[in-house]
């Protein structure tokens, strides 16, 4: 009887973690699980899914009671999304360079989430996000929704950027390394 030898490929799917999400789409805050494969960041899994993220045992919007086995949710439909915390690598070990903060506010039409950006020394905002190909990756979210009182904050969220209105730079700024913002002679000529 032979054995395939130990550095042999084994097939078969990849290993799976199962990650809470919160996720906020036009109809609201659903909650599920998705299912990423142990070799992936989130950010990885997000940027290359698909058209639908397959989620199960969803808590979908609205009154809070209806929950489904599965649900395909198109991928575009997302504004953001905030994984339980420590639940999965958000970002790949080792991509982000030299970084340094940036407060920034997302304006959406559902409401405002103000946190922190995490991008090269050395860039404005605005050269960052004309380079940002995938999901933004913002840090101590704070959400506001639109005429309601109660914030909710995160620790880290995914922003879709397709989805999100416009962002401002805050004027207090803790970072170090970064330009700074743009002149108004700087944008406008």
């Amino acid at each position: 009887m032979s054995h395939p030898p130990p550095h042999a490929a084994r097939s078969g799917p990849p290993a799976l973690r199962r990650t809470e999400v919160e996720i906020l789409v036009p109809g609201g805050w659903l909650q599920g699980t998705l299912s990423i494969p142990s070799s992936q960041s989130l950010t990885d899994f997000l940027n290359g899914a698909g058209t639908f993220l397959k989620l199960a045992d969803t808590l979908l919007p609205g009154d809070g009671t209806r929950r489904v086995g599965f649900f395909a949710l198109q991928r575009d439909a997302v504004r953001m999304i905030a994984p339980a915390v420590g639940a999965v690598p958000v970002e790949a070990e080792g991509v982000g360079g030299i970084t340094s903060p940036w407060r920034i506010s997302c304006l959406f039409d559902q409401g405002i989430l103000d946190g922190r950006l995490d991008f090269l020394v050395n860039l404005r905002l605005s050269d960052y996000l004309r380079q940002q190909a995938g999901y933004l990756v913002v840090r101590d979210g704070i959400w506001q929704a639109s005429g309601d009182g109660d914030a909710r904050r995160w620790p880290v969220l995914l922003v879709n950027p397709g989805q999100v209105l416009g962002i401002v730079e805050v004027d207090e700024q803790p970072g170090r390394g970064h330009p700074g913002r743009l002149t108004g002679t700087e944008w406008s000529g």
